[in-house]
């Protein structure tokens, strides 16, 4: 499909949840927009988004959580060692309240306010996930004022007059191979970041960014930075990536299929073993309480093995040592052994299985395993983890065969940053100067928001970021 019109006021590339904030904001400010979405359907990763970041909303207040914008400001600047943008930070939390308000004007839920393992009360979870957000409210509306969209459709360059200035992009239809020139003084980047580009992650990055499982959309491939970047746009804060701890993965078999599955929460969220590529074992495993902390943990290692018993996925399926809420009211896994048994029947990469401790070290190359289990298993018993300081209630001895060795990798839900914004959302070159008519926003500017890490202890702020950028570029735009 190409665009029905020549010329248009704004047009947004990508329609995620950043895309689709900013299509909202352009259709109630009257602007001509245009939204090209590359995927078959809408939506992108953010359909898959549980929760947004606000601080002093009404749902706060009536829970009785009390955050002042001034905490949250520390604890995001503190926790990026200063190293996100004081200003931007500050305009997007004074608004978080808001962004809340204009979203449920649109008729758009939230359930609760919660936090996220030990993190802060500011997880705003809409009724059902991202995609009721966008599909039965966001979308539908800025089409009814006038938004068009359209799928299966690239921006494959942004062009520029003499005198630098944006005046159009090009766009192809992904079925017929149709390009169209279109008019424009006015582009939003919102496609998404570069996660799902292999060769961008590991140029980028300092750690083993081959080990990261991109658990998203799919779309993410990092085009439209490369298109902002040929028009001016300052390469900024590349490399920092939403890591949220262990993912299993096999070839062929898409990294959602074992997001959350029973085998995925017995191996990731439940403090099993984990031992590195010599079989040594390297941080507290609990850690997955603070996910993008168990990320960083795990992306340091060679390889990383979970490893189980018969009698821990025995336990685990009757009965587990914490609770998933919010996320879930699971109080076992009940389908763990027909999902160990249907990976190990597939022959699965990921895993392996041994009748002994010793074959299985033998098998996977971990000289020092049966050293590590050995006092793992003394500790299990004594109930007391003297070496890292895990909960007991987490220290199962590895005792009962067969046991099994889980290969993990490490999952992220999205890249953070490569285009440098004021807080107008507008797209800075390398002089620190605004390229004219160019705007960033969510995943392709929240570099703003961080250091090296992103700060999960103020959970949903990546999501209202999108929500907040969107609506911010457009409200620039029309000023």
């Amino acid at each position: 499909m190409l665009p029905k019109n020549d010329k248009y006021d704004l047009i947004i590339i990508g329609s995620g949840l950043s895309g689709q904030a900013a299509s909202v904001e352009a259709a109630k400010n009257g602007l001509k927009t245009l939204v090209v979405e590359q995927g078959r359907t809408t939506g992108g990763s953010g359909n898959y988004v549980e929760g947004i970041f606000a601080v002093g909303s009404k749902m706060q207040d009536k829970e009785g959580i009390h955050l002042t914008q001034d905490k949250i400001l520390q604890d995001e600047l503190t926790f990026s060692h200063y190293d996100a943008d004081t200003r931007i930070l500050k305009d997007y939390i004074a608004n978080s309240s808001a962004n809340i308000e204009w979203l449920e004007n649109l008729g758009i839920k939230f359930k609760e306010v919660t936090s996220l393992g030990s993190g802060l009360k500011t997880w705003h979870l809409f009724d059902g996930l991202g995609k009721t957000a966008i599909h039965n409210k966001m979308e539908p509306y800025s089409k009814k004022h006038g938004v068009e969209f359209i799928t299966s459709a690239a921006v494959t360059k942004i062009t520029q007059d003499m005198d630098g200035l944006i005046n159009g992009v090009i766009v192809q239809n992904y079925e017929n191979k149709d390009i169209k020139l279109v008019q424009t003084h006015n582009v939003i980047i919102a496609s998404g970041g570069y996660l799902n580009n292999r060769e961008m992650l590991i140029d980028y990055s300092n750690k083993n960014a081959n080990r990261i499982i991109p658990v998203n959309s799919g779309k993410s491939d990092g085009s439209g930075l490369r298109m902002a970047w040929e028009v001016g746009a300052k390469r900024f804060k590349m490399g920092t990536v939403m890591l949220f701890g262990g993912q299993l993965k096999a070839e062929d078999v898409p990294a959602y299929k074992f997001w959350k599955n029973d085998l995925a929460i017995a191996t990731c969220e439940m403090g099993p073993l984990w031992v590195n590529e010599v079989g040594n074992r390297f941080v507290n495993e609990n850690i997955f309480d603070t996910w993008s902390y168990a990320g960083n943990a795990l992306i340091q290692q060679e390889k990383v093995y979970a490893i189980l018993d018969q009698g821990t996925i025995d336990h685990l399926a009757e009965k587990l040592p914490r609770s998933l809420k919010p996320l879930s009211d699971k109080t076992k896994l009940s389908d763990l052994k027909d999902e160990v048994k249907s990976v190990e029947n597939k022959k699965m990469r990921f895993i392996t299985k041994a009748n002994t401790i010793y074959q299985l070290a033998t098998e996977l190359d971990l000289p020092h395993l049966d050293e590590t289990i050995k006092r793992y298993n003394k500790e299990a018993n004594i109930g007391a983890d003297e070496d890292f300081e895990k909960d007991v209630k987490y220290l199962y001895p590895i005792e009962k065969p067969p046991f099994y060795a889980f290969e993990l990798g490490v999952g992220a839900y999205c890249t953070l940053g490569g285009i440098r914004i004021n807080e107008n959302c507008e797209v800075l070159d390398n002089g620190g100067h605004p390229v004219p008519g160019l705007f960033a926003v969510g995943a392709d500017a929240s570099g703003m928001l961080v250091g090296d890490t992103y700060n999960v202890t103020v959970p949903g702020t990546e999501a209202g970021f999108c929500i907040y950028s969107g609506r911010k570029a457009v409200q620039t735009i029309s000023k």
